[in-house]
């Protein structure tokens, strides 16, 4: 028997989901035609622009972009919020630093890797190199207990982050006990945390370089196949146990459902599986343009950001723009892109968060969710149209007795429905919502 323990209120749907549509056609339309010609002209227009910005940007003395800083911050100060810790960080930097909060928001804001990160919450963390089958070279991150002054229990906890991110986001919570990492390991677990392929930590490859098309030719697949189960073997080799605990979030948790349903021994090896915001089949994005670009044609992704990495020159934009218009940066395209408000993460904590965001990956993991997004099902990456692609069996190979799922009632990509019906049933379920920080419901 098996328990499944899942949050938020959500009925149980029975099937699964499969896209409508007949046979492919042989021939594009003549509209069709027409509106890739205007796709390709505009991709063209938009990388040339991008590198000719980015290029002048480049050239710019120091004191002309620190005198664009001054005025970014002189007119930014005049737009007061309602933190007061905020309004003097922007308008006088030198009086903020005195206080120790925005002190410790400018040192992690600056730090330049995860062991930075930990040594100013008082930790200290280890580097593991995991090789994967294919060649990659993936670095682990580790909290070990008996290094940070606590007694280990003997468990592990392995954590994965989602796209365009790294193990940084775990562990940037201005307050400390806010990082759930650093919590475990207080209670003697040996928390592990990955990095995915192509991301400023697992950037090494045994036969290609960073700079080869190669390099990216990759997607949710190589997770599952390669990544996870290396990642977790060598978990449970180093420690010499039989199971860990899983933590996920979002496309984290694609990548264990993808991988447990084509692995059977990983079944064996995940004694719980936690899920946070878990994204296996979004329904749709918010903007209206690029869910023409999906419907149309995902591949024309490809058109706008080429064959390897995604948008290179956020890191680039990231140093030289000053931080709350860069905070803008970010929130204006979630907003766009997914109707999200950032309601529930105040712009300190932003000042931090937004910073250790983004990261590396292949333009060929976006057209994959592309390509689910469009087919509604949660499928292997599809090489060429007349091709049917391969639908992960997660609804009749996964067998993990404990399941948790978090998620918020306003995530556009989280189509709890339709996740439900992609796991097996489970012979205990609980649902429990909770709204501003109290539970407001409950059913078995």
């Amino acid at each position: 028997s098996s328990d499944g323990y899942k949050s938020e209120d959500a009925s149980q749907t029975n099937g699964r989901i499969f896209s409508e549509g007949g046979s492919h056609e042989t021939s594009q339309r003549p509209r069709d035609t027409t509106i890739s010609e205007i796709g390709k002209i505009g991709s063209v227009f938009i990388i040339i622009l991008e590198h000719v910005i980015s290029s002048i940007t480049l050239i710019l003395p120091t004191p002309l972009i620190d005198a664009f800083t001054s005025l970014s911050r002189f007119i930014f100060s005049f737009f007061k919020s309602s933190e007061v810790k905020y309004d003097n960080l922007i308008s006088d930097k030198h009086i903020s630093m005195k206080d120790k909060v925005l002190s410790k928001l400018d040192k992690l804001k600056n730090s330049q890797n995860f062991s930075q990160i930990c040594h100013l919450n008082g930790f200290e963390a280890e580097s593991h190199l995991v090789h994967t089958q294919d060649g990659f070279k993936l670095t682990l991150h580790r909290l070990k207990p008996e290094n940070n002054g606590y007694t280990s229990n003997g468990k592990a906890v392995y954590f994965q982050h989602g796209l365009l991110m790294t193990s940084d986001v775990w562990c940037v919570m201005l307050n400390k006990d806010d990082n759930l990492p650093f919590r475990l390991c207080e209670q003697g677990y040996d928390v592990f945390l990955g990095n995915n392929r192509g991301n400023k930590y697992s950037n090494k490859h045994v036969g290609f370089s960073s700079d080869e098309r190669k390099f990216w030719d990759f997607s949710i697949d190589e997770f599952a196949m390669y990544d996870i189960p290396s990642s977790i073997d060598y978990i449970l080799k180093l420690k010499g146990i039989s199971t860990l605990t899983y933590i996920g979030f979002s496309q984290g948790c694609s990548q264990i459902l993808s991988s447990v349903s084509i692995n059977d021994d990983l079944n064996h090896k995940i004694d719980k599986l936690v899920l946070i915001a878990p994204a296996t089949t979004p329904k749709r994005l918010s903007n209206w343009l690029l869910n023409s670009i999906i419907n149309f044609n995902p591949e024309m992704m490809y058109l706008l950001f080429g064959r390897k990495i995604l948008m290179k020159s956020v890191i680039f934009w990231r140093k030289i723009t000053y931080p709350p218009m860069f905070i803008q940066l970010i929130d204006l395209p979630n907003k766009i892109l997914f109707d999200w408000n950032s309601v529930n993460i105040d712009v300190i904590q932003k000042m931090v968060s937004y910073y250790h965001l983004y990261s590396t990956t292949s333009v060929k993991c976006v057209v994959h969710w592309f390509q689910i997004i469009k087919s509604k099902r949660f499928q292997m990456y599809q090489e060429k149209d007349y091709f049917e692609p391969f639908e992960y069996p997660t609804d009749t190979r996964i067998d993990i007795s404990k399941l948790l799922i978090i998620y918020g009632m306003n995530d556009s990509l989280v189509d709890i429905d339709t996740l439900l019906s992609q796991l097996p049933a489970f012979n205990k379920q609980h649902f429990t919502q909770i709204k501003d920080g109290k539970v407001v419901g409950r059913r078995e």
